[in-house]
């Protein structure tokens, strides 16, 4: 056999070669990306909520002018009724104030029935918000179905919010072994969203 025959036929070889090699390359990607493709998806995990921490025990209310929305005479008479409370420091003229009464309607729609109680503390800034009259009218116009304290003085207000600053709103978490389990300052959604969660958890868990 003469050298270019030779030639022309290693040359046939080696296409013949590199094309089974192309062909073998090609389905082992076409399997990798079908692979790749129908792979099935897992789902997140349900990430448990961790309850509340412990702040320390709930004071009291006392030196109040009266009670409005309820029959009862006492904070502790309204938290032995109920599984777990929520106080809310507010002011009829507050308008951060005004931004919480949707979450605490939505709360007490939902939960009110079934162990929780909230106690609004009508806590004054200005000498007109501490007149009875406008009080009712504003429990009226914001739909508050839940008990309104009277702390025309703000003896309360400051007691329970002790330091150089005390804000309206504030809201106080308290389950039914009388401690505090979440203390909540302004109205930002986050944690009210966060308030509303805890409620559920204290009250699914019995406490």
């Amino acid at each position: 056999m003469d050298a270019r025959r030779i030639t022309a036929l290693a040359i046939v070889i080696g296409g013949l070669a590199l094309l089974a090699w192309s062909s073998l390359t090609a389905e082992d990607d076409l399997s990798r990306s079908t692979e790749t493709a129908t792979a099935p998806t897992q789902p997140d995990a349900e990430v448990e909520q961790s309850p509340p921490p412990l702040l320390g025990p709930v004071d009291t209310l006392r030196g109040l002018d009266g009670w409005l929305n309820t029959d009862a005479v006492s904070f502790e008479e309204l938290r032995a009724e109920n599984q777990v409370t929520v106080v809310h420091f507010w002011t009829l003229g507050c308008i951060n104030c005004k931004r919480t009464l949707p979450y605490l309607r939505r709360l007490y729609e939902d939960f009110g029935d079934r162990g929780l109680e909230i106690v609004g503390v009508h806590a004054p800034e200005f000498d007109h918000e501490a007149e009875v009259d406008n009080i009712v009218a504003a429990i009226e116009e914001h739909a508050i179905t839940w008990p309104v304290a009277l702390d025309t003085n703000k003896r309360n207000f400051h007691r329970w919010q002790e330091g150089p600053t005390a804000y309206w709103p504030r809201a106080y978490l308290i389950d039914a072994n009388g401690q505090i389990r979440q203390n909540e300052r302004g109205d930002g959604q986050a944690g009210y969203d966060e308030l509303y969660r805890n409620v559920e958890l204290l009250l699914a868990e019995g406490n």
